[in-house]
This record gives structure tokens, sequence and C-alpha cells, in this order.
């Protein structure tokens, strides 16, 4: 029974979730390793992107008092990048020189390659900050107001404590990260999208008050001495933001990151057995998994976290699609286990649609969890959803039923039964149960008939 669960709960967790990809520096499959590398490239390539429009903007700022001494750096500028593009394009090949051109390894050194000097050349745009005594850092913050502090802590508390000093003390250029849905694909699939946006647009106060160490649902971050992140996840997993900050003449934000999902990307009739709330639950659920499940993001527990929540919420509706995926995400050990009558309220409306009663049959066998190993718990209740399943036409479920009644698992240890549910998973062009037919076919002392099966 237990490699029937594990099997089982791979056929009914979210497709997204299904085929979770490592990190690209792990991945080992060729299906895996293009698309996972092309995505990081182009995350690589937006920030670079970034970092230079950052530049180019202090450039003309710090400036401003002498515009043909910026113009002649903004030019400098211009030509070590030119250079240093050259240099990376004509690099990155040598480094996959042994691998055959075209094959997907190659590709994957080659992006990998460009991933990992792109950000490592946006992190040195970064630091280029031009020293003008009568000017330094107008780009970031007005020399006419004092810093709050050189650490942190006190910084912090001070940055949040009204909208002011976070207009203040907010980078003229931010890195705004956003989620946005994929061109080309369904609406529940999104990937983060990066871009420079002028400070002076956004509303504040950005952040309520802060007080290090004593704020619930807050959690600071050092990345270096000159890099802090302050991760809010004080209006729950959906809406998580992120905020970067560096150390210039003093601490600045330069960086917002929004994982939450906005209402105008998600379509409130998607499924009209759901409530508007419902559906834009439904779809958070399934792009925020999708998200999570790539493993790629460092809010990877997170954006698992939300979609289980999400999920929940829209199982209230009573859809069975919504259940079966809260109730599958709650058995993955991906996300935080519910409790046993919730999963099995779940299963229950699940049970509508096939993959929904092969769950509850699961659930009646091994209960809620994610490693029984003994023998079926409710086995006759068990296979009444098993037989639900099979009059809604599921093969699985044929194939199934026959693997019991072959090795006797719920009860019922029948070599003719199992042969007559393999015939009818045959019946249907299910190759498994073409498969089995023939495996046992021979054992057969009467024609089969696929009506014995149930």
């Amino acid at each position: 029974m237990n490699r029937f669960v594990l099997t089982l709960l791979a056929l009914l967790l979210p497709a997204s979730a299904a085929y979770a990809q490592d990190d690209c520096s792990h991945v080992t499959s060729s299906l895996e390793m293009v698309p996972c590398s092309e995505a990081a490239k182009k995350a690589a390539d937006t920030q670079l992107n970034v970092s230079y429009k950052q530049l180019m903007t202090r450039l003309e700022s710090d400036y401003r008092a002498d515009p043909a001494l910026g113009a002649e750096y903004a030019a400098k500028v211009k030509e070590s990048q030119r250079a240093w593009l050259k240099l990376r394009d004509a690099n990155c090949p040598l480094e996959a020189f042994e691998i055959e051109t075209g094959m997907p390894a190659h590709v994957f050194a080659v992006n990998s390659c460009i991933a990992r000097m792109s950000r490592e050349r946006s992190a040195y745009l970064d630091k280029i900050v031009p020293v003008l005594s009568s000017d330094k850092n107008a780009s970031t913050a007005p020399i006419s107001d004092a810093c709050p502090s050189e650490e942190f802590a006190p910084f912090i508390a001070a940055f949040s404590a009204n909208g002011e000093s976070q207009r203040r003390l907010t980078a003229m250029t931010v890195k705004s990260l956003v989620l946005k849905p994929v061109a080309g694909k369904d609406r529940s699939t999104f990937e983060p999208s990066t871009s420079g946006v002028s400070g002076a647009t956004f509303t504040y106060p950005l952040m309520a008050a802060i007080t290090p160490g004593k704020t619930p649902g807050v959690e600071i971050e050092e990345v270096d001495d000159s890099h802090v992140n302050v991760v809010d996840k004080r209006a729950g997993n959906s809406n998580i933001k992120i905020f970067n900050f560096s150390r210039q003449a003093c601490w600045v934000l330069e960086g917002i990151e929004d994982w939450s999902i906005n209402e105008k990307d998600l379509v409130s009739t998607d499924n009209p057995g759901m409530s508007r709330a419902e559906n834009f639950c439904y779809q958070r659920a399934e792009a925020l998994g999708g998200l999570g499940s790539l493993e790629q993001y460092r809010l990877t527990a997170e954006l698992i976290e939300a979609s289980l929540e999400n999920f929940v919420c829209a199982a209230e509706s009573g859809d069975a699609q919504a259940s079966l995926s809260a109730a599958s995400l709650s058995l993955s050990q991906m996300a935080s286990q519910l409790e046993t009558p919730k999963v099995e309220a779940l299963f229950k409306a699940a049970s509508k649609i096939p993959k929904g009663a092969m769950g509850y049959a699961t659930f009646l066998c091994s209960g809620n969890s994610t490693d029984y190993n003994g023998p079926c718990l409710h086995p006759k209740q068990a296979e009444e959803q098993v037989i639900r399943a099979i009059t809604m036409g599921s093969t699985d479920a044929m194939n199934y039923l026959a693997s019991t009644f072959e090795g006797g698992e719920l009860g019922t240890k029948d070599i003719s039964q199992a042969l007559a549910c393999y015939q009818m998973a045959a019946d249907k062009g299910d190759q498994l149960g073409v498969f089995n037919v023939g495996r046992l076919g021979s054992s057969a002392t009467a024609p089969i008939k696929a009506s014995h099966c149930i």
C-alpha cells in the first residue's frame, strides 16, 4: 500500500508541483536543465539592465553641477559595458567548449555562465558611487537631512516610523520585483518581473513601523556588511514583501520585492461554481504553488504554504478539484499538514471526480499519514471509493483495483477478478492494462470478461 500511496500522491498533486525543478546547480535531467538555466539567464539579464540604468541615473544626478564631466563619465561606463558584454559572450562558450554544441548540457553550461557573470557585473555596477563633494549621493537621500543611524537596527526603526522618513531615504530609482502572468500561457503561470521604478512614484508609507526583534512577522537578513533585507510577512504568506537596503552615505531603500498577485491579473469568473473571492483564491493557489514548486526562489516554503491556504479558501465552495488539491498538498510533506477531520472533509468533497475518489480511497487506507506502511485501515470503504472512480471511467482505478485483487491488499485475492479489471482498462486503450492482461492472460482458465471486475 505504501508504494501506491507515493505514486498516487504524485498523480494527485497539481502539475506544477509534480514536475518541480531543483535549483539549477543541481538539476540532472536534460528536460529540466535548459528551461531552468534560461529562466536564470533572463532574471540575471534583467537585473543587470536595472543596475546599469540605476548607475546612469546616479551619474546624471550626481553631476548636475558639471554636466560635461558627467557625460564623459557616462561615456566611459557605456564603453566599459560594451566591452564587458563582448567578453562575457566570448567567455561563456569557452566554458562549454568540451560539450557538443546544441546539446542540452551545452545550452545549460552557456546559460549558467551568462547568468553568473551577469550577476557579478550587476553587483559591480551597484558599487559604483560617484564622489562629488558638493552633491554626493543626491540620487539616494538629500544631504540636508541627517542619517538616523549607521547601525541598521536603529535605522530601520526610524525609517519605518513614518512616510516622510521612508520617502527621504528611498533611492531615486528602485529595483522593483513584481509577479506577472507569463505571456502565451494560462493565467495561473506567473514569474517575477524586475524593472527600475522612480521612488517618487510610490505611495508612502511603504511599510508599517518595525521594532527589530520585537515585531512579529518581520525578519531581518544581513546579506553582507553593506546589504540588508527586511522580509515582511505581516500580511500573510500570500502578501510577502522584501525590502532591500544598501549602505551608502546612509542606509537607503534600493529595492522592493512584492510576492503577492494583483487581482487585476486574475479572472473573477474563471470557475462559475465559485464566488469571486474563491476564484481568486484558486488562481492564487495554482500560481504561488507553481512558483514554490520550482524551488528556485528564497520564499519556496512560504509560497507553498500560501498555495495550501488559498486552495483551502477555494475549497469552501465545495469544488472537487480545489478540495483535492488542498488535501493532496497537505499530505505532500511540502506544506503544513491539516488536521485529520479537515483532510477527510476535503477528500469527501473531492470524491465527486475520479482522482478525488482515488485520493479518498488512499486516505481511508492510510489515514492522515505520509509514512503509514501497515494494512489498509478501512478496506471495504476504500474499495467502494475505488469502484466509484471506476464507474466514472478512471483507468487508474481499474488498474489499482486489479492490483489489489492480485495481491489481496483490500482483503480479497482473486486472480480472475484481477485479470477482469486489467481487461477493463485494456479495453479503454490503457497500456498498463494491456501489459498486465498479457502477463496474466496465460493463467486464465476461462474467457476474460471485463464485467467480472466489479
